[in-house]
């Protein structure tokens, strides 16, 4: 804790405030982005916030530095300049008797909807000795930019869709994209929460504002069957190794014509009983063909409970709507709680985490073989995702 004080101090010092308050409210508060040719760059920007009067020391000090950078002059820090993609990084690393401490400015910027504005993003984050602390400077600020007057205004982040303190935890560590366009978020170890594990979710950029994917959950309470006509039986319901035999038909196509039967076992999995054998169509594979989910039941462990699914992959045969054959992908059944995101287009696992009220979510996407693959790393959602 005395270490947490003496760094927020030296902070404070170093970094001092980043804008009066008055400043950062004023919704006339702007400035003139000078540039040449048809657009801005991410460095147009960038010369453009730096070269304000009274940014403080918070973003005085970075100022100071590029202005050194772009004299081609030794600076105290390292400038990471990405042109391409719309970003640039300052990054200063002190070493000292209290050991290695990072502070990092980012810069990036966003293309809105409306072929006008650009919403441009200025974030700070601290760590010392590989763990993050929080001063009132940390996380993002925003600005938006006009594309016909040149001029750039300060912005409310919650007019935006974000948030300081997403899920109620304050110990969030924002990143600005250096590629795509969503800003990653990372629940990390502080000073104050050493034990604390690193998760992850992300604020999803649509063109306008940035929203955490919340959703009409799709499975188990999917919609109803339109396309196939299912009957279903239990095999060996008290044997070793249940199975079933699903007849699929068409559903007010083609008079009930009989598609396939589908047969599986669970292999010494006898305790997934429980909703064995319901049946949900969905698009599992986002072909546009609507393919066949079976639970394999419920098992609980411990405090929560795991479903697993059978997904039977539906192509068409022959090009027509009448005629289609459905595969098993095999591997679907070890992903627990499987849900289809049909809006971003993966699939969902999830578990009950320690806390007993998060979730730990995993996304899976398809890939151009075939495979469904895990996508990136988990995350934690302080409340059950709703997907679609």
């Amino acid at each position: 804790m005395e270490l947490l004080k003496k760094m927020m101090m030296a902070t404070a010092i170093l970094l001092g405030v980043c804008m009066t308050a008055t400043a950062q409210e004023d919704d006339y508060y702007s400035f003139t982005v000078k540039y040449q040719g048809q657009r801005p760059t991410i460095t147009d920007f960038v010369t453009a916030f730096l070269s304000q009067e009274e940014l403080g020391e918070v973003w005085g000090g970075v100022s100071d530095q590029w202005k050194l950078y772009r004299q081609g002059k030794k600076t105290n820090g390292t400038f990471t300049v990405d042109q391409k993609n719309g970003f640039i990084e300052y990054k200063r690393i002190i070493n000292d008797v209290d050991g290695r401490t990072e502070l990092v400015t980012e810069f990036c910027y966003w293309n809105m909807s409306d072929n006008r504005h650009k919403l441009f993003a200025v974030n700070n984050k601290f760590s010392c000795n590989g763990k993050y602390y929080f001063t009132e400077h940390s996380g993002p600020s925003l600005l938006l930019f006009d594309t016909q007057t040149r001029r750039m205004s300060y912005a409310t982040i919650g007019d935006y869709g974000l948030e300081y303190s997403p899920f109620g935890d304050k110990s969030v560590v924002f990143n600005l994209p250096r590629q795509g366009k969503n800003i990653k978020l990372v629940f990390a170890p502080t000073e104050e929460n050493p034990n604390k594990e690193t998760t992850y979710s992300e604020y999803v950029w649509d063109g306008k504002k940035f929203h955490i994917p919340s959703v009409e959950e799709a499975i188990p309470n999917a919609r109803v069957a339109q396309l196939y006509d299912v009957s279903l039986r239990i095999v060996d319901e008290q044997g070793p190794k249940p199975g079933y035999e699903c007849i699929v038909r068409l559903a007010g196509i083609g008079g009930g014509k009989t598609l396939q039967v589908l047969e599986a076992r669970i292999e010494d999995r006898p305790d997934l009983m429980d909703d064995f054998g319901n049946v949900v169509e969905t698009d599992v594979n986002f072909d546009g063909i609507p393919d066949l989910l079976i639970c394999l039941g419920e098992q609980k462990v411990s405090d929560q409970t795991f479903r697993h699914y059978d997904a039977w992959i539906a192509k068409r045969t022959d090009g027509s709507d009448e005629s289609y054959q459905f595969v098993r992908y095999k591997n679907f059944r070890g992903i627990a709680n499987a849900e289809v995101d049909h809006v971003n287009k993966r699939i969902l696992s999830h578990y009950l985490i320690r806390d007993g009220v998060s979730y730990n979510y995993t996304a899976h996407r398809w890939r151009e073989n075939g495979m469904l693959m895990e996508d990136g790393p988990s995350w934690v959602e302080k409340k059950k995702l709703v997907v679609k």
